[in-house]
C-alpha cells in the first residue's frame, strides 16, 4: 500500500538488502540520502525518526514557534511493546532511542552529495547517544522537551538494539520499576499516533 501525505515525501533509492553486519551503514546511508534530499527544503531542524517510533502529535507545532532555538533532547520518553496494552515511561530516553533528538542545522551542515562521507557532517557522525554533548562542546546546547515526544516501539522484528519491555532483565525489574507502568489510553494513543496496524 502506497501511502501519501502532502507534508510527505518518499526518497526511493535501490540500497541492496542489508544484511546483519551491514544495518548500521544502511540506517546511515538512509540518513544521508535524506538530509541531502532535505536540504532542498532549507529546514531549520532536523530529527532522525526510526520508522517503528512514533512522534506526539503536537512536536512539529512546537518546533515551528522557536526557530533559532538549537533544539532539542528528550530525556524523558515511552517505550511500547508492539501489541501491548501498556507502557513504560523512561527517563533517560536519548541513551536508548534514536527518536530523541531535534537539532537545528545551518546549511553547510547539509550534506550536497550522498557520496560525501559521513564524518564530514556532525549530524552524521554523533548517534542519539552523544549528540547532547555535540552540542553542547558546539556552544549550542540542546533544550529539554518539555513533554513526552517520542514513543520507542520495540519487539517489531526491526529493532537494531534488540531492547524489548516484556521479561526485560528479569520479573524482580519490573515490579520495581511498576510505577512507571501506564496503560496505553485512547488520549496516549491519540497523542502519539499509536494505532494497530494489523
Amino acid at each position: 500500500m502506497q501511502f501519501e501525505h502532502p507534508a510527505l515525501t518518499t526518497i526511493e533509492r535501490d540500497f541492496p538488502i542489508p544484511r546483519a553486519a551491514t544495518r548500521m551503514k544502511d540506517k546511515w546511508d538512509k540518513l544521508k540520502a535524506g538530509l541531502v534530499a532535505a536540504s532542498h527544503l532549507a529546514p531549520a531542524h532536523v530529527m532522525f525518526v526510526d520508522a517503528d517510533d512514533c512522534v506526539h502529535r503536537g512536536l512539529a507545532a512546537h518546533v515551528a514557534l522557536h526557530p533559532k532555538c538549537p533544539g532539542w533532547t528528550m530525556n524523558v520518553g515511552y517505550m511500547h511493546d508492539e501489541g501491548s496494552r501498556w507502557l513504560y515511561r523512561r527517563s533517560n530516553f536519548s541513551a536508548y532511542c534514536g527518536s530523541s533528538a531535534i537539532v537545528r542545522l545551518s546549511l553547510e551542515d547539509f550534506p550536497q552529495s550522498e557520496l560525501e562521507s559521513q564524518g564530514d557532517y556532525f549530524i552524521l557522525a554523533n548517534g542519539h547517544g552523544v549528540i547532547e554533548q555535540c552540542m553542547r562542546e558546539r556552544g549550542s546546547p540542546l533544550l529539554e522537551l518539555p513533554f513526552v515526544g517520542s514513543v520507542y516501539v520495540t519487539s517489531t522484528g526491526e529493532n537494531d538494539s534488540g531492547i524489548r519491555i516484556a521479561g526485560w532483565q528479569g520479573k524482580r525489574h519490573m515490579l520495581k520499576k511498576m510505577w512507571t507502568i501506564r496503560p496505553l489510553s485512547n488520549r496516549i494513543r491519540s497523542e502519539m499516533g499509536l494505532y494497530d496496524l494489523s
